[in-house]
């Protein structure tokens, strides 16, 4: 056992040395980092809320006489402070490590390598490139796998801070993470800022330094963006022909055998019988014999941040995903992303945005738009529109009193209103008073429980139906009648149905089981009683979310249906995108399988196409595991 491992956070506490970092939503205050040292032990301690919930970290750290971390331990901590045994653990012993994680002890040789803990914060971060800094070509090994672990400083300069001009340089760590991790140090090396994120944490004072540091680590990864752009092969593009395919006609739900296509730039030219199909002189040709090939997927509930143009959207492309919708973007980076995504500047889906709308609180969501009156409602309706969004999606505590102003403002200038369903509201309220959409399917059990929302304590909608869920009868009154309201309306559900899948090996397995039953059932009904149901993963599998659709007895084809004409008529975009067919832009699939009699064969994509330029999915993946810029 460490040495300070018996050491509390208070006995630490009464010591002089302490640093204190915010954490901030949006500018808005969420929490703090404390920085405690005392002789030879540190410990940090970070906490921020999000929506009622929220992340609680005590990690605890052994110091050499030269200030060196010698150990460290990571402690879970709840909201309320109280720490409970450390479950990660490590040690410096001469030239080897001595690692606990799980309960099992085990050495490895150091090296020039560098263990960090689990439960890491921006603390860890920055320690990690102080280690980095004085080792040769600014790379580790990263313990116990020995990956690769390499530094780039990426920017040096010169800030205003609320207490004078200061040096900071941004840190781009690659090897740990899916994208490059940002950090911000300053001249001692110390951390300044973590990255453009929904949380921040930062010293105070460099709070007025924001706008600049966030613009240098914008241009950063948008040229990251660019630059992978460029690397990635493009295997088809100009005239293409696709010969010998099955061709899954979305319209109609068929399956056209032995069809070619002709793609000429970025639109589809011809489709038809493979024996009377011209091929163009010059064209690119891509024998399909024995594959099928579909209209580009759609993922209708999306969020990228600004490090996703080299990491997550590429690999959402290379499931065969060509248009995503995103639903609370920061409005800076879902703009940027959005044009350059749909200019072909970076590799993406082709982006749709829905702006976020939220009211003040606590429990505010991590957007930067919260309104508080009808006027700054309509502002930013108007400005949304304005941007070119589409769709405007409210949050939880959005006052009930500005959704007519907020419904009214929409549709007046031609875009749909879907949300969460804000705090005081039942689903029906909601679709009665505007709403074209729900977004998340556990607010059609939460419905049911409005009080509980608030009692003991107001609680995130999704704990709600976690507990509601499996004691609802889906079949019953209730529940019939709410599935009648939503069809009537017309109210689209994005249910995001394969997030609120339970684990069922747990304790609470019966209840994990029947929650999820009830979950697919509700898929099958609202199906079945011409409810549109649109698929949508906030996160999930995408693949997943369609299986599951199978699962709960939906056929193949028609969740093919969901998946790309049914999203398009959704947007309104039938008439150009979502099925093959000429005239129509070239989002294809090619699928190395029959996935119109099995969903599960869509992954198995051999070739995607996105507006004419295909791409193998491989590549898709091996670029973003390797770019240099990573």
């Amino acid at each position: 056992m460490l040495a300070f491992a018996l050491l509390s956070a208070a006995t630490l506490a009464v010591a002089a040395d302490t640093t204190t970092y915010a954490v901030i939503n949006h500018g808005r205050p969420a929490g703090e980092m404390q920085v405690v040292r005392a002789g030879d032990s540190l410990v940090v301690t970070y906490a921020h809320i999000d929506r009622n919930r929220g992340r609680w970290v005590q990690n605890l750290y052994l110091l050499g006489p030269n200030g060196t971390v010698r150990g460290g331990e990571s402690r879970p901590m709840t909201r309320a402070g109280d720490v409970s045994s450390a479950t990660d653990r490590y040690e410096i012993i001469g030239d080897s490590v001595r690692l606990t994680r799980g309960g099992t002890p085990r050495s490895v040789l150091r090296g020039n390598g560098f263990y960090s803990l689990a439960n890491s914060t921006a603390w860890d971060q920055a320690m990690l490139v102080r280690h980095l800094l004085a080792q040769p070509g600014l790379t580790a090994m990263a313990l116990p796998t020995g990956s690769a672990i390499r530094l780039e400083i990426a920017a040096d300069t010169m800030v205003q801070t609320a207490q004078g001009s200061e040096r900071l340089r941004m840190a781009m760590l690659h090897g740990v993470g899916a994208t490059p991790q940002a950090i911000w140090i300053d001249a001692s090396g110390a951390l300044a800022a973590s990255a453009v994120g929904w949380f921040i944490t930062l010293r105070p004072e460099i709070v007025p330094a924001l706008p600049l540091l966030r613009a240098i680590e914008s241009d950063y990864r948008n040229a990251a963006g660019n630059a992978l752009a460029a690397k990635i092969p493009v295997v088809g593009g100009g005239t293409v022909v696709i010969r010998n395919a099955d061709v899954f006609d979305s319209e109609r739900g068929v399956l056209l055998p032995r069809h070619s296509i002709v793609i000429e730039g970025t639109r589809i030219a011809t489709v038809g019988p493979s024996a009377t199909v011209r091929v163009p002189r010059g064209a690119r040709v891509i024998d399909a014999g024995g594959k099928t090939v579909i209209p580009g997927l759609w993922d209708m509930h999306t969020h990228f941040q600004l490090a996703s143009q080299t990491g997550t959207v590429v690999r959402q492309l290379a499931t065969g995903v060509t248009t995503i919708r995103d639903l609370a973007a920061d409005t800076d980076v879902g703009v940027s992303h959005r044009d350059r995504a749909n200019a072909g500047t970076i590799v993406s889906p082709r982006v749709i945005l829905g702006g976020l709308i939220e009211g003040p609180g606590l429990w505010a969501g991590p957007g930067d738009v919260i309104v508080r009156t009808e006027s700054e409602a309509r502002e930013w309706v108007a400005r949304y529109d304005s941007l070119g969004y589409r769709q405007i999606k409210l949050y939880n505590l959005v006052h009930p009193d500005l959704l007519p102003t907020i419904a009214a403002e929409t549709r007046k200038r031609g875009l749909r209103l879907s949300g969460h369903v804000p705090r005081g509201l039942t689903v029906g309220a909601a679709i009665r008073l505007g709403f074209d959409e729900i977004n998340h399917a556990a607010f059609l059990f939460s419905t049911f429980h409005q009080d509980s929302l608030y009692w003991p304590e107001m609680r995130p909608y999704s704990g709600v139906a976690a507990v509601v869920a499996p004691n609802t009868d889906v079949d019953g009154s209730a529940m019939t009648a709410l599935i009648n309201d939503l069809r009537v309306h017309g109210t689209v559900v994005d249910g995001t149905f394969n997030l609120w899948m339970r684990d069922t090996t747990g304790a609470d397995s019966l209840s994990a089981r029947a929650g999820n039953r009830a979950y697919l059932r509700l898929v099958r009904r609202l199906f079945d009683e011409g409810v549109t149901i649109v698929p949508g993963t906030d996160g999930s599998s995408y693949n997943a979310e369609l299986e599951l659709y199978e699962r709960a007895g939906i056929s193949p084809i028609h969740v093919l249906q969901l998946a790309t004409i049914g999203s398009a008529r959704v947007m309104g975009e039938a008439a150009t995108i979502g099925n093959i067919a000429p005239g129509m832009v070239a989002d294809l699939v090619i699928i190395d399988g029959r996935p119109t009699e099995r969903i599960a064969d869509l992954r198995r994509v051999h070739l995607v196409m996105r507006a004419g330029r295909a791409y193998v999915p491989s590549d898709l993946l091996s670029a973003v595991n390797t770019s240099p810029r990573q």
